[in-house]
C-alpha cells in the first residue's frame, strides 16, 4: 500500500546513493509534473512530507508543455494551481516536438521533454519522475518484445545520472498504479487524463489496455515479480561493468582496440568490451547481428585487407591488427580559394576548418607564401617535394610512409599554389615554401579534424567518464 511514510523511505534510500558535492550538500528535489495521476500523487505526498517537517530538501516542480494536444494549456494551468495550492515552487516550459525525426510521437516527446528538463536542473539537483511498478513492467515487456538484451530486462533504473551534473530518481517503482489511485482517492485528489493514453495504436497503450489485464488476472503479482527480475538484471549488468573495467584497458590502444588482445578474452567478454567501447566513444550500439558480423568479419579477412562492418551511423574497420571506429556518412568537402592575408579560417567541411597561426621556423614561410591558395581534395597522381627531401615523391607513397589512415586520405585538404602542391593538410609542407630556422612563418592548423594518422589514434585518450546509457 502506498503511503507518504513508505515514499520517504524509498526516497531516502535513493538519495543516500547521491554523492555530496560542493554544489549540493542536501540535493534539491524537482518533480516532473505532468498533471496525471502518478505525478500528482508524487507531488502532493512530498508536499505533505515537507509541511510536516519530514522532508528537508528544497522542493519544486516543472511542467513541460509539448503543445501536442488542444488541452495542453489547460493541463499547464492545472499543474500550476496544484503546485500553488501546496506551496511548491513551480516552473513551466514549452517545447517543440520534432515529429519528422523518424521516431514515434511518444519517443520524440520524451526526448524533447528530457532535454528541456536537463537544461533547467541545477548542479546536484535530483529530478523525480513518477514511474511506478506498472510502468516498469510495460517497459520491460516492450523492450523484451523488441529483442532487447539484459539491459532491457533491467528496465528503468531507480537512480542514475541526468545531464551533466544532475540526478534522476524514480521513488515510486515499488508501488503499482492501483496503489497510487487508492491513496489519491483517500486524499480526494484530481488529475488530468490524456486521451491519447486510450489509443491502442501505440504499443505501450496496447500492452496496458489489452495484455496486462490478462496477465494480472492470471498472475496478480506480475509487476512486483518483474521488479525483482529487473533487480537481478541490474546486478548482472553491474558484474559485467566490473569485468569490462578490467578488460577494456588491456585491449585499448589509444581509442582503438588490439584485435589479438580482444580475441584472447572469452566470447561473452569480447561482446561486453565491444559494447562498452562503442558507448564510451559516443557511437550508436550494435545489434546482436551486427556485433556477430563485426567479430566474424574482422577475423576472417586476409591480413592485407581493411575489412569494414557497418550499421546505421557507425563504421568499424580493421587496420594493422587494430579496430577503429568512427561515425559513418559522406563528408562534404568545400574546395575553393583561400586568401592568406586576411587571417580568416577556411571551412573545409561541415565540422572542420583550416587556419594559419603565426609561428617562427615552423610551417610555411610568410615571405614566400602566396596571397591566395587553392584548397582541393585528392584526385590521384599528385606529387610532393616534402621539406627535407631531395626528390619529388608520389603523394600516395608519402601518405603511406606517414601512416595516414587509408580511409582519411581522400578527405585531406591539399593546399596548392597554381599547380604546385605546397602543403598536405597540417601534416607536411613542400620544400620551396617551408620556413627556415628563425624565419617568421605560418603554422597550418586543421581544427576538429579527428584522428588522421595511426599516431593520432594511439595518442588519443579514452574518455575519463564515458556517458552513462
Amino acid at each position: 500500500m502506498f503511503t507518504p511514510h513508505r515514499l520517504v523511505a524509498s526516497l531516502d534510500s535513493l538519495l543516500a546513493l547521491v554523492p555530496a558535492t560542493s554544489h549540493a550538500r542536501s540535493p534539491g528535489l524537482c518533480v516532473a509534473l505532468s498533471g496525471g495521476l502518478d505525478s500528482t500523487v508524487l507531488l502532493v505526498a512530498l508536499a505533505q512530507l515537507a509541511n510536516a517537517g519530514r522532508l528537508t530538501a528544497r522542493l519544486r516542480a516543472i511542467h513541460v508543455d509539448h503543445s501536442l494536444h488542444a488541452d495542453s494549456a489547460q493541463w499547464a494551468r492545472a499543474c500550476r494551481e496544484l503546485a500553488d495550492s501546496h506551496g511548491v515552487a513551480y516552473d513551466e516550459v514549452r517545447v517543440a516536438v520534432n515529429l519528422d525525426a523518424g521516431q514515434s510521437p511518444e519517443a520524440a516527446a520524451r526526448e524533447a521533454r528530457y532535454a528541456a528538463l536537463a537544461a533547467r536542473l541545477e548542479p546536484g539537483e535530483v529530478l523525480l519522475t513518477a514511474h511506478h511498478a506498472d510502468d516498469q513492467l510495460e517497459t520491460i515487456l516492450l523492450q523484451w518484445l523488441r529483442g532487447g538484451g539484459l539491459r532491457s530486462i533491467a528496465g528503468m533504473a531507480p537512480l542514475g545520472r541526468f545531464g551533466v551534473a544532475a540526478w534522476h530518481a524514480r521513488p515510486l517503482l515499488e508501488f503499482t498504479r492501483a496503489e497510487l489511485a487508492a491513496w489519491a482517492g483517500t486524499q480526494r485528489l484530481r488529475w488530468q487524463e490524456d486521451p491519447s493514453n486510450l489509443d491502442r495504436r501505440f504499443d505501450r497503450n496496447y500492452l496496458r489496455l489489452e495484455v496486462l489485464p490478462a496477465l494480472r488476472q492470471r498472475w496478480p503479482a506480475v509487476a512486483a515479480t518483474a521488479g525483482r527480475v529487473a533487480d537481478y538484471a541490474r546486478d548482472a549488468l553491474a558484474a559485467e561493468a566490473a569485468c569490462v573495467a578490467l578488460d577494456l584497458p588491456r585491449v585499448l590502444a589509444g581509442t582503438a582496440i588490439e584485435l589479438d588482445a580482444l580475441q584472447s578474452l572469452p566470447e561473452p567478454r569480447q561482446r561486453a568490451v565491444l559494447r562498452a567501447w562503442l558507448a564510451g566513444l559516443g557511437h550508436p550500439p550494435a545489434s546482436a547481428r551486427s556485433l556477430a558480423a563485426l567479430r566474424r568479419d574482422m577475423t576472417i579477412a586476409a591480413a592485407d585487407r581493411i575489412p569494414e562492418t557497418r550499421w546505421p551511423g557507425v563504421v568499424v574497420r580493421r587496420y594493422r591488427g587494430r579496430l577503429h571506429v568512427e561515425a559513418a556518412g559522406a563528408v562534404e568537402l568545400h574546395e575553393g580559394s583561400w586568401p592568406t592575408a586576411g587571417g580568416e579560417a577556411y571551412a573545409w567541411s561541415a565540422g572542420s576548418s583550416l587556419a594559419l597561426l603565426p609561428d617562427v621556423g615552423t610551417g610555411l614561410s610568410r615571405e614566400r607564401l602566396p596571397a591566395r591558395l587553392d584548397v582541393r581534395s585528392r584526385t590521384g597522381g599528385e606529387a610532393f617535394l616534402p621539406a627535407g627531401g631531395a626528390h619529388h615523391r608520389p603523394l600516395r607513397k608519402w601518405l603511406q610512409e606517414h601512416d595516414v589512415l587509408p580511409w582519411r586520405r581522400q578527405d585531406l585538404p591539399l593546399l596548392f599554389a597554381g599547380d604546385c602542391l605546397i602543403a598536405v593538410a597540417d601534416l607536411g609542407v613542400a620544400a620551396p615554401f617551408a620556413a627556415r630556422s628563425g624565419e617568421p612563418s605560418w603554422r597550418i592548423v586543421w581544427n576538429r579534424r579527428g584522428a588522421v594518422t595511426e599516431a593520432d589514434v594511439l595518442a588519443s585518450k579514452w574518455p575519463a567518464h564515458p556517458p552513462i546509457r
